[in-house]
C-alpha cells in the first residue's frame, strides 16, 4: 500500500469516507488512513433529521443539508423517507413558530409532526458502498505534523493536503477540544419502517438516544444497565410497549459547535457534527470539495 497521496483523509467514517468518495469521483488521488472502516459511524441506522430535540430546534442550514443528502445518498443504499415526532399538543405552537419561514417539508397530523424529507438509512451497506474503489491503509495513527501521519508501526504517510475526519477518538492528535457524548443503540427484534423519535428513536432495527453527560475528553463507551433500562422505558413512552432487543452498540459522538469545517495546519477539520454526522456529511464534503477544488 502506498504512503504517499495528493489528499489523505485521515478517518473511514461517513464525514470522512463522503469526502473522499467526492473528491475521488473529482479525479484527485486520495488516501484514506483509518483503524477501521465506519468507526464511530457503525450506529446500525441513522436518522436524517432536521428538526432536533425535543425543543423543536431546526437544524442549521436545514435545507442547504436536506438537498445535500437526498442528492447523494441514494446513489449509494436506499434511503427511507419520513420521520413521525410524536409532539404533545402543548407544545406544538412553539415548534409551528420554530419551523414557521423554514424550508422543511412538513405536515402536522393528528399524532404529531411528519418531516416528509427526512428519513433514516441503514449504515453498513451504505459504509462499504462509499469504500468501494477507495485507496483505504488501515492502520493506527500515532501523531500527526501537518499533513505527515506517523503511525503506530513506525511508517510515515504523506500527503498535500490532510483532511482530518477522525471524530471522537482522534481528536487529542489535533487538540480540538469539543464534546464527548457517549450513548447507546439498542438492537430491537422488531423492525421499525416507519421511524418516530422523541427522546428517543426507533429505525430499522435500531432503539437509540442517550442521557449521558458531555466529558471533555475521549473515553471508549460500554452500555450500561441503567442505560438499557432508560432507552427501553423511553420506548415505552415513545411506542406504548416495550420493544424486545437482542445486542447492543456503544459509541462516543464528538461535538463542535458550528465549526464542523475549519483550516488546521497542513488542511482541513472535517469533524465534530455530533450525533448530525449522516445529516451534514454530504453537504460540508460538497464544502470541501469546493475549497480544495473550486468546483461543488
Amino acid at each position: 500500500m502506498k504512503t504517499q497521496a495528493e489528499i489523505v483523509v485521515l478517518g473511514a467514517g461517513i464525514a470522512g469516507l463522503c469526502a473522499a468518495r467526492l473528491l475521488h469521483e473529482a479525479g484527485r488521488e486520495v488516501l484514506v488512513v483509518a483503524r477501521e472502516l465506519g468507526e464511530a459511524s457503525r450506529v446500525p441506522d441513522a436518522l436524517l433529521n432536521p428538526v432536533r430535540g425535543k425543543r423543536g430546534t431546526v437544524a442549521l442550514e436545514a435545507e442547504e443539508a436536506l438537498e445535500a443528502l437526498w442528492d447523494f445518498y441514494p446513489r449509494f443504499t436506499p434511503v427511507r423517507q419520513g420521520i413521525l415526532r410524536p409532539v404533545p399538543e402543548s407544545d406544538r405552537a412553539v415548534w409551528r413558530q420554530k419551523l414557521q419561514g423554514r424550508r422543511v417539508p412538513h405536515l402536522w397530523l393528528e399524532e404529531g409532526l411528519y418531516l416528509e424529507n427526512a428519513g433514516w438509512l441503514e449504515t453498513t451497506p451504505l459504509l462499504h458502498r462509499l469504500a468501494e474503489g477507495l485507496n483505504i491503509l488501515y492502520a493506527n495513527v500515532e501523531r500527526l505534523e501537518a499533513s505527515t501521519l506517523w503511525l503506530e508501526d513506525g511508517r510515515r504517510v504523506s500527503g498535500r493536503v490532510l483532511v482530518y475526519a477522525g471524530g471522537a477518538s482522534g481528536a487529542h492528535l489535533l487538540g480540538l477540544g469539543g464534546r464527548f457524548t457517549p450513548g447507546s443503540v439498542l438492537l430491537t427484534q422488531q423492525h421499525f419502517k416507519q421511524a418516530r423519535s422523541y427522546g428517543v428513536y426507533v429505525a430499522g432495527h435500531s432503539l437509540g438516544g442517550s442521557y449521558l453527560p458531555h466529558q471533555d475528553r475521549y473515553s471508549p463507551h460500554q452500555t450500561q444497565p441503567h442505560e438499557v433500562e432508560w432507552l427501553l422505558s423511553e420506548a415505552e413512552r415513545l411506542l406504548g410497549y416495550r420493544p424486545g432487543w437482542s445486542s447492543s452498540w456503544a459509541g462516543v459522538r464528538y461535538r463542535l459547535d458550528k465549526d464542523y469545517l475549519k483550516p488546521i495546519p497542513g488542511g482541513f477539520a472535517l469533524t465534530g457534527f455530533g450525533s448530525a454526522a449522516y445529516f451534514y456529511a454530504p453537504l460540508y464534503a460538497r464544502r470541501l470539495l469546493k475549497r480544495l477544488t473550486g468546483h461543488s
